[in-house]
């Protein structure tokens, strides 16, 4: 997953839309196959008991009031530090169906499979060598490195925090997976 990612930041020869799609299957795929290995353990995960819309909209709410106030703040600090604004849709805007990529590939994809990886497989492992505070913290650090940017980090570590919590307190993926979508 490191080699990959750092293959697809470092080397200019892979930054483009087809690579980006080969590498965020290949993502995908790691993600699956590390779940799938472990299935007795975590499938439970992937049940939704006591579902509450309540909850979902609660959840939801707090994801995106976050990610408007992380959205300002990265701006700015982009702009003040490196002079430049980012958009992670330009990436897809030549496309026809640019909209519905960026969704795809930004919104969807990560949502889906950094929590079946992180939140699934990598949380559930870490509880069983040590305890849950511990395995979420752990968790959330290794997501955040995993991202791969400085600035990043003052917000990806404490959403981490709560997605791992929302995740060990629920005991589903699904509410971590709708926060992270929105």
């Amino acid at each position: 997953y490191v080699v990959a990612c750092c293959v697809f930041i470092f080397v200019d020869y892979f930054k483009t839309f087809t690579w980006s799609v080969v590498f965020d299957s290949f993502l995908a795929v790691i993600a699956i196959v590390f779940f799938a290995i472990n299935w007795s353990k975590l499938k439970n995960v992937l049940v939704w008991n006591n579902f509450s819309a309540l909850r979902l909209l609660g959840y939801c709410c707090i994801a995106v009031v976050g990610s408007l106030l992380v959205h300002f703040i990265v701006g700015w600090l982009n702009r003040k530090l490196f002079s430049t604004d980012f958009s992670y849709y330009e990436f897809y805007a030549f496309h026809r169906y640019s909209i519905a990529l960026a969704i795809l590939f930004v919104a969807v994809m990560p949502a889906l499979f950094e929590e079946l990886g992180y939140r699934g497989f990598l949380l559930g492992k870490l509880m069983l060598v040590t305890d849950t505070k511990q395995a979420i913290i752990i968790s959330s650090f290794v997501f955040a490195i995993m991202h791969r940017s400085i600035i990043s980090l003052f917000w990806l570590i404490p959403f981490a925090l709560l997605l791992g919590r929302v995740r060990t307190k629920e005991n589903t993926l699904w509410y971590g997976v709708c926060m992270h979508f929105c």
